[in-house]
């Protein structure tokens, strides 16, 4: 109903200036708010505060679209940072145009009940290292499309440059540079500070207090959490944590500090990764073996292992269809993004991200979660792991 809507709305609007991510597959429309919680991260090693986090809420809302309301994707300060870095140009980036509504009105409790929208898990989502939540638009739209709440969050001054709403730090912090070099413990604080930020979005204090404080029927009693690169290792040290994290996603990334050690007792736990990262990452395989022998012991445990093949690790952004729908500034080939093309790749993390969250929401199961499939060949199972 409102997909169509959304693809209607987009045919009307779009002109030489303007270029569409693709439409969200779900019934709703994508509402979009932001907040900015003051949480104190000690020593924080980043050239922000260190006493705010911005969380990004999208959620499915039965408002039609608009465009006073439509959100734009980039912001005039971070595009011409990372249109620098894919030879992209700064006014082609900022013509990429979003099917999310600024505040649309959300459902209401009625609506959600009927609907079963209520008893879906909230996901919270966390970017890779240095990236920006936005840069997950598409996937994070999609999944509100189906009727999921979702929270990405950003910690400021990680990324370049973070636009903050209703003027908070007059408006953006400014982080580090883009071309930063990363050692190991660096990556292991930007670890720490994200497994706590996700930590303190779950407390009370955090995205509970403000579904208490607006009234909304946002889930607060269970949880998914899933993340890409240091976002998903923060999702795993989480899962150790917080029992309310019912399962978790994690895509291509490596696994630092105590997360490493995680145990996620049973929990279903999905893991896509680039051929490189499996070559070169040593980390996964632990982990997949540990859970396997808890799996053993308890009879309890649901894991898949995937590998995508042609891909590279910001392949599971946004930034190959920024790539592929866009001029190149100097038609230079591009470095991590791997020869899936943006389209399909995008397509391809939504069919498996939404099939397991679909089944670990009560829908059904799935044939992609299983094995190899014709329609996705790239897709290769390294391990399943299922309890009895």
């Amino acid at each position: 109903m409102y997909s169509t809507t959304l693809a209607l709305l987009a045919t009307l609007t779009a002109t030489a200036s303007s270029v569409s991510l693709p439409p969200p597959s779900g019934p709703y429309g994508v509402g979009y708010t932001q907040h900015v919680f003051f949480h104190v991260t000690p020593n924080d090693p980043t050239p922000g505060s260190g006493n705010e986090l911005l969380a990004s809420i999208y959620y499915p809302t039965l408002s039609a679209p608009s465009l006073n309301t439509s959100v734009p994707y980039f912001d005039p300060i971070s595009a011409p940072i990372w249109g620098e870095v894919f030879n992209l140009y700064a006014s082609d980036l900022l013509s990429l145009t979003t099917s999310l509504q600024w505040q649309a009105t959300p459902l209401t409790p009625s609506e959600a009940a009927s609907n079963n929208v209520s008893a879906l898990p909230t996901l919270i989502f966390g970017p890779g290292g240095g990236m920006n939540a936005f840069m997950y638009s598409s996937l994070l739209s999609d999944l509100a499309s189906k009727g999921y709440t979702v929270i990405a969050y950003d910690h400021p001054g990680e990324a370049p440059y973070l636009t903050l709403p209703y003027n908070v730090s007059g408006g953006g912090v400014v982080g580090w540079d883009i071309y930063m070099p990363y050692n190991d413990s660096l990556i292991q604080a930007i670890y720490e500070f994200r497994r706590n930020d996700m930590l303190f979005l779950l407390s009370h204090d955090g995205f509970p207090s403000l579904v208490e404080q607006y009234g909304t029927y946002f889930n607060t009693s269970s949880y998914g959490a899933f993340g890409h690169s240091t976002g998903a290792a923060a999702a795993a040290g989480s899962m150790d944590r917080l029992e309310s994290i019912i399962a978790g996603v994690h895509i291509d990334g490596g696994l630092f500090g105590d997360s490493v050690d995680a145990k996620l007792n049973g929990r279903p736990y999905l893991m896509m990764m680039n051929d490189v990262h499996f070559e070169s990452d040593t980390t996964w395989p632990g982990f997949v073996e540990r859970y396997k022998e808890e799996t053993e012991v308890t009879g309890k445990g649901w894991l898949d292992w995937t590998t995508v093949n042609g891909a590279k690790h910001l392949a599971f952004s946004d930034i190959p269809l920024w790539v592929e729908l866009l001029p190149k500034a100097n038609g230079t080939d591009l470095v991590d993004l791997g020869i899936v093309k943006g389209t399909r790749m995008d397509k391809l993390v939504k069919k498996y991200v939404g099939a397991f969250w679909g089944w670990v929401s009560g829908g059904a199961y799935d044939e992609v979660l299983d094995g190899v499939v014709k329609e996705w060949p790239e897709v290769v199972y390294n391990e399943t792991i299922r309890g009895v």
